[in-house]
């Protein structure tokens, strides 16, 4: 009865989690840098970091005495590509990290015990504390992936306001204001609050590509920031960027139908081939078997 333990510990364990999860509120208005919340900022959590986030949000504070500068710098590029730097930052990460390390062997403890093999419990340890970062490495490359994929329709729509009359700030706030919701029309309103702040139009659009580098982006910027710095008209030149982005597009798809062409080769030969073949071969193996009595 011993193997029943470690269940049950991680049972009492996600029902206190489920318990705090209900009973402090999640939602913020401040983030972990005193800076407003974006409403997208938390609703691209995913449930293994809402779950947990009272907790974090409880020992966070205590996370602050840890020293380790490498991971800090490193892990809080991450958090920003990511998104969500503004709901979770490197303490509430460290956090989940020593959550996770306690948590993933009490999931397998049962198939450890079952193994009886120490050195189980010491990966499930080491896998369980790394896979934090995995999900924030993750949500990086999803919003990344949203990120360009929305970019060619903007630049579309940017053009055509641009082309109709618009200056080019206003044509960007009335894309904030009536575009759909994603990471790049946040990534929009936060240039035009940078623009309010004080700062240049060229600096914010470098800060935006610094911000998600993102090669799409950089090019993107770039030409616009030496258009601006030129003197020449924006319009031209978002015109022909979202003929580039769309050709640029056009091929990323025909790139990704390449691969999906060959990811479906090993299930293909795997499942479907064997099923065929007893389909075709079965009846004439058997007349062949049954036939020759």
């Amino acid at each position: 009865m011993a193997f029943l333990v470690y269940p049950a510990l991680f049972c009492g364990f996600l029902a206190m989690t489920l318990l705090a999860y209900n009973l402090i509120p999640i939602k913020q208005t401040v983030s972990a840098r005193g800076l407003p919340v974006r409403e997208s900022d938390a609703s691209i959590l995913p449930i293994t970091i809402k779950l947990p986030y009272p907790l974090m949000a409880a020992f966070a504070p205590l996370m602050r005495f840890i020293p380790w500068p490498s991971y800090r710098e490193k892990t809080t590029v991450l958090l920003r590509r990511a998104g969500i730097l503004e709901v979770v930052s490197v303490d509430h990460l460290l956090v989940l990290k020593i959550l996770s390390a306690m948590i993933v062997p009490l999931m397998l403890a049962t198939v450890f015990v079952a193994f009886r093999n120490p050195a189980l419990f010491v990966l499930a340890i080491i896998g369980g504390f790394m896979l934090p970062d995995q999900l924030v490495k993750d949500l990086k490359k999803k919003r990344e992936r949203a990120i360009v994929r929305a970019l060619p329709g903007s630049v579309d729509v940017l053009s055509l306001s641009v082309e109709a009359g618009l200056e080019f700030l206003m044509a960007i706030r009335r894309l904030v204001e009536r575009g759909a919701a994603g990471p790049l029309r946040d990534e929009l309103a936060t240039i035009l609050n940078d623009i309010k702040l004080g700062e240049t139009r060229g600096n914010a659009l470098k800060a935006f590509a610094k911000r998600v580098e993102i090669p799409e982006v950089s090019s993107f910027v770039s030409v616009l920031v030496q258009a601006d710095a030129l003197g020449a008209s924006i319009g031209p030149v978002l015109q022909q960027q979202a003929e580039r982005m769309r050709v640029e597009r056009f091929q990323r798809a025909e790139k990704e139908g390449a691969k999906a062409s060959q990811k479906i080769l090993f299930p293909l030969v795997l499942c479907i081939f064997p099923a065929v073949l007893v389909v075709i071969l079965g009846p004439v193996a058997l007349n062949f078997i049954y036939g020759a009595r």
